[in-house]
This record gives C-alpha cells, sequence and structure tokens, in this order.
C-alpha cells in the first residue's frame, strides 16, 4: 500500500450537485470523492486513449484499489450560493423532441445551479489537500499500466468543465496501519467500525457516493440509488473559520476500517489484508 498527498489550488470553486433535489439542486461544500476519483480517471484514460465505456470501469478498478480518502482545507472556506443559468432544455414534451428550432421558447430553461466558491482566508489562492490510500502505486487496465503519481499531476478539473483547478504539489509516502483511538484533520466516513468521539473546530456533514464501492450496473437508476442511501455513505467533513484554524477530530477505528498513518497525519479508511 502506498500513500498520495495531492495539493490542489482552485480558480474559484467548483461546481459538483446534489443528485435528486431537483434541477435547482445545490452544490456539495467539497469536491464528492467520486469527483476527485473520477478526475484522476479522466486523467489516465485520455493518457490511453480509452473511451467512455472503458472509462467508467476504470473508475472502478481505481475504487477497487482504493483504501483511503480525505480532504482538509489548507487556506479557505465553502460559500455556497445558486446562480441562473440558461440552459439546453433536452426533453420529449407532447411526443415532441426538444430543443427545437421551430419552438426555440421551450428549447431553453433557465433554473437556479448550485455553486460553491472557495474563499481564501489569506493572499494566497484556496488550496485543498487529499490524502489518498492505495493498494499499489500503479493501475493496470485493459492491457495498460498507469503511474498514479504522475496521473495526479494531469488533473486539470474538480466538478464540471468550468471547475477548473492546477495541482500544486503530489507527495507519495509511505504509511502505516493503526487501530484504536486517533486524531485526524481529514475527512472521514461515518460507517461501522468508526466511532467519532471528540471535534476540535468547526465540522460539518455531506452524504457521498460511497467511494469504496463504485460499481455500474445497467439495470439500474444510480441517482434512484443515491437517494435510497444504496450507494451512499455520510463524511465528517472539516471547516476551517480562520486562517490558523485547523479542525481536527478524535476517532475511535476498528473493525474493518484504521487509520493511515504516515508519521506526521492520518486519514481514516478500510483495511483489506
Amino acid at each position: 500500500m502506498i500513500g498520495f498527498k495531492v495539493d490542489i489550488e482552485f480558480v474559484w470553486g467548483f461546481q459538483a450537485r446534489i443528485a435528486g433535489l431537483s434541477k435547482t439542486s445545490p452544490s456539495f461544500c467539497y469536491p464528492p470523492p467520486t469527483t476527485f476519483l473520477g478526475a484522476l480517471a479522466e486523467a489516465i484514460a485520455k493518457d490511453h486513449s480509452f473511451g467512455e465505456k472503458n472509462g467508467l470501469r476504470l473508475l472502478e478498478k481505481l475504487s477497487e484499489s482504493l483504501l483511503a480518502i480525505g480532504l482538509k482545507p489548507l487556506n479557505c472556506i465553502p460559500v455556497k450560493y445558486a446562480d441562473v443559468n440558461r440552459i439546453l432544455a433536452v426533453k420529449i414534451t407532447s411526443g415532441i423532441l426538444y430543443p427545437t428550432s421551430k419552438d426555440l421558447g421551450k428549447s431553453f430553461d433557465s433554473p437556479a445551479r448550485g455553486k460553491t466558491i472557495l474563499s481564501a482566508l489569506n493572499d494566497d489562492t484556496p488550496k485543498i489537500r487529499w490524502f489518498l490510500v492505495f493498494r499499489d502505486d500503479e493501475i493496470s487496465f485493459n492491457g495498460a499500466s498507469a503511474n498514479l503519481y504522475d496521473a495526479f499531476w494531469k488533473i486539470h478539473r474538480l466538478g464540471s468543465k468550468e471547475s477548473r483547478v492546477s495541482v500544486v504539489d503530489v507527495a507519495k509516502t509511505d504509511v502505516e496501519v493503526e487501530k484504536g483511538r486517533t486524531i485526524t484533520e481529514y475527512s472521514f466516513p461515518l460507517e461501522e467500525g468508526v466511532d467519532p468521539k471528540l471535534p476540535d473546530g468547526k465540522w460539518d456533514f455531506e452524504v457521498y457516493i460511497n467511494p469504496f464501492k463504485v460499481r455500474y450496473d445497467t439495470t439500474e437508476n444510480p441517482v434512484l440509488s443515491y437517494i435510497s442511501g444504496k450507494k451512499a455513505v455520510a463524511f465528517r467533513i472539516p471547516i476551517m473559520e480562520t486562517a490558523m484554524d485547523i479542525p481536527s477530530y478524535v476517532v475511535d477505528v476498528g473493525g474493518n476500517f484504521v487509520a493511515f498513518s504516515d508519521g506526521r497525519e492520518r486519514v481514516i479508511g478500510r483495511w483489506s489484508e
């Protein structure tokens, strides 16, 4: 197993909206774990000319290899808002397929769409650090092998196409497994075996697709699976309040969950021998 710390700076923020809450759904506070894995899968797929279908299977492969993923803000706070956007209305109404040049009025819509600004607490650009642990530092897929360290550097967006980012640092690190009581500054899943005890600073909740169980089944509706909780998991997420404030959490881990430590920081994830 190998750990990676990835520091990413944002141009303005990002757009990654909550599924199933109508066309005016809000954005998340932070890019979900599967959004980050999707950005990594896109970087690998472009390098090896994988098509869209293979890209989905590549995301599954990354999920199978993933042992831990957590994030922490380095100098910013999330500010969620919604603004009106003009979009194409792709639909069938009364047997007519829209958009159509014969009825431009019904071919467009203007819903309020959620976005998240990452507001810096100092004079630097807003930055977030991800701490990930994989079984290996390479992913083999469809006859090709990709080095994860190189692929992290090629991430260029997190969320919609407007959600531009730049990777400013990638560090590969050895990690050790710890059980019992630990302290983490990174977001962590609330699953059986993870028992939060004492927060220091501000923490919130968000519900994401489970990054350890990404599976695409053509027979099911992914939105309904998320809304029903079938493939969702709650995460505790840290929220900075000042530039000097670094939230942390005392957590007991056991069962199939452990803390992965590089000697300085810890991220909570699953353990499979």
